[in-house]
């Protein structure tokens, strides 16, 4: 059944990859091959890139009607036994329901991507690899609550790693419009009725959705008319600066 949800994932994504926005974390021409390398990075822990930022920049839909789900990463730890596995516990949150979750991700790929261009030339910068990891990710919230089920579905990150051999998250592509970090895309399945939702995040920009929907350029920006599908506070936050909707949105809510 896994194997079944994930085939449909990437076929779901194959399919609407010509007509949505942010489908891809970069542009195939943004990497230097198309080499597997993960097998050279066992040593490294991806821990503080899959965990992301502090800030609370992660936007998320759940179904088909661009609802919204928030998540947070709260805890990851690499496993000891196993390099590629990275055991994790977080909080998701659709309109007042909070639900905490545990699972896995499992990296299956590592990928060497360009060095940054800005202004047709080459920015410097103190690392000295730059890369793409890619997995598969099985959330699971607990069994005992009612409406609660299981995440599913593929996770790719941007890293790079120190010349003193040190992983951080890569936001060195802040500037670019099209920036999105830690992509999670698949579905939320209901462990009682077996309905299986659409379900992606990511930072800063919600992956692979229409233009109707997310309207920004430069940033994400939720198109108004799906103010009734829990973007009322963000809209009000950030374009109408509205304060009380603005320390909503920047609140520790997973707390």
């Amino acid at each position: 059944m896994k194997n079944y949800i994930l085939c449909f994932v990437l076929l779901w994504q194959f399919a609407v990859n010509a007509q949505n926005r942010f489908t891809q974390i970069l542009p195939e021409n943004e990497y230097i091959s198309t080499e597997n390398e993960l097998k050279n990075f066992s040593s490294y822990d991806f821990s503080p890139v899959i965990f992301g930022l502090e800030m609370n920049r992660t936007y998320g839909v759940i179904g088909n009607t661009y609802k919204r789900i928030q998540i947070k990463i709260t805890n990851v730890e690499k496993d000891v036994v196993n390099a590629d596995v990275y055991h994790v516990t977080g909080k998701s949150k659709v309109g007042n329901n909070i639900e905490r979750f545990t699972g896995t991700i499992k990296l299956q790929s590592i990928k060497q991507i360009k060095d940054r261009q800005l202004d047709d030339e080459t920015v410097s910068l103190p690392t000295k690899y730059q890369g793409v990891i890619s997995g598969v990710y099985q959330f699971n919230e607990p069994k005992d609550r009612s409406h609660s089920g299981v995440f599913e579905g593929t996770y790719n990150a941007l890293f790079q790693i120190t010349n003193d051999d040190i992983v951080f998250y890569n936001d060195l592509d802040l500037y670019r419009d099209s920036y999105i970090n830690n992509v999670y895309q698949g579905f939320w399945t209901d462990y009682q009725t077996k309905e299986a939702k659409i379900c992606k995040w990511a930072d800063f920009r919600v992956p692979d959705v229409s233009g109707d929907f997310d309207i920004g350029a430069g940033a994400f920006s939720p198109n108004e008319k799906y103010n009734n599908k829990g973007w009322q506070t963000y809209n009000d936050a950030y374009l109408k600066n509205d304060k009380s909707a603005l320390d909503s949105e920047e609140a520790f809510w997973w707390e």
